[in-house]
C-alpha cells in the first residue's frame, strides 16, 4: 500500500484546517452568529454556557463544534471546552442551540466568557430533505403527577409530544432529538439531547424508526428543567446516536409554550 510522505499529509491537514476556518468565517460574517448566550451552574456544580448559533447564509454546514472559554479577571483561562451544537448541522438560514458543559464541577471564580466556532464542514449543497412534516407539537409539566413505576417522568420534567408524518418513500431510522428551553427574556436556560426509542411487539426497546405508513406520535422528556422557563423548542434529526452529522435535514417545532397539566 502506498503511503504519502509525511510532508504531504501535513499539507493536507493544514489545507483542511484552513478550509474549515474559511467556512466558519463565512458563517459568522454578519453580526448574528453566536447569540443569546447564557451561563448557569447546575445542581451538581457544573458550569454551562448555552445559546444559539445563527446561520444567515446559503451554506449547509455539518459536524459543527463550538468552543467555550471562561476567563478570570486577569484574562487567564479558567476552563475551556469544545462541544457539538444541537442538532449537529447548521442548515441555511436557520437557528440551532448549544450547551457547553465544562468537565469539572465547582470551578474557580471567573469574570467573563467567550464562545466561538471551533470546526465544521460545508457541503456543496444542502442535505437531502427528510420529507418529515410536524403536524402537532405540545409541551407540558405535570406538577401533581404521582410516582408511576416504569414511567420515569417526574414533576420536574417537561414532556414533549410531536405528531410527525414521513412523506418520503422509505422509513427513517434513528430518530434523534434535542430541546432548548427559553426564559421570558428569550435566553436559553437549558438544552438536552436524547435518542428517541420505541418498543416492538416483543417488548424490545430500540432506537425509533419513522415509517411512511401514517402519522406517528413521538414523545421526548426534557429532564429536570428549571422552574420558570416559559417556552421550549425541539429539533428532530435522523441517524445513529452520537453521529457528528445527520443523513437528512432536520425539522424543528418553533417555540412552544410550556403548559401545566393538573
Amino acid at each position: 500500500m502506498y503511503k504519502f510522505p509525511t510532508i504531504r499529509r501535513s499539507v493536507f491537514r493544514r489545507a483542511t484546517l484552513v478550509l474549515s476556518l474559511i467556512v466558519l468565517a463565512v458563517l459568522c460574517l454578519g453580526a448574528r452568529c453566536i447569540e443569546r448566550t447564557h451561563t448557569y451552574v447546575d445542581a451538581d456544580g457544573y458550569t454551562h454556557i448555552t445559546g444559539q448559533m445563527v446561520n444567515d447564509t446559503d451554506i449547509q454546514a455539518t459536524k459543527m463544534m463550538l468552543q467555550g472559554t471562561l476567563f478570570d479577571a486577569n484574562g487567564n483561562v479558567v476552563a475551556q471546552k469544545t462541544a457539538p451544537t444541537c442538532p449537529p448541522d447548521s442548515q441555511p438560514h436557520s437557528e440551532i442551540a448549544f450547551d457547553i458543559r465544562f468537565d469539572n464541577p465547582n470551578l474557580p471564580p471567573w469574570t467573563k466568557f467567550d464562545v466561538r466556532p471551533a470546526s465544521g464542514i460545508t457541503l456543496p449543497s444542502p442535505l437531502p430533505s427528510s420529507n418529515v412534516v410536524l403536524l402537532l407539537s405540545e409541551a407540558g409539566r405535570f406538577p401533581n403527577l404521582p410516582p408511576i413505576p416504569g414511567l420515569g417522568i417526574t414533576s420536574k420534567d417537561v414532556v414533549l409530544i410531536f405528531r410527525a408524518r414521513n412523506q418520503g418513500t422509505a422509513p427513517l431510522a434513528g430518530v434523534q432529538g434535542c430541546a432548548a428551553v427559553y426564559d421570558q427574556s428569550g435566553n436559553i436556560t437549558y438544552v438536552q439531547s436524547d435518542e428517541i426509542v420505541e418498543q416492538d411487539a416483543n417488548g424490545n426497546v430500540g432506537t425509533a424508526t419513522l415509517p411512511t405508513t401514517e402519522p406517528e406520535d413521538i414523545f421526548m422528556v426534557a429532564r429536570n428543567v428549571p422552574v420558570g422557563p416559559v417556552q421550549i423548542r425541539a429539533w428532530l434529526w435522523f441517524g445513529n446516536k452520537g453521529d457528528p452529522t445527520s443523513a437528512h435535514q432536520w425539522v424543528s417545532t418553533g417555540l412552544i409554550a410550556i403548559q401545566t397539566f393538573n
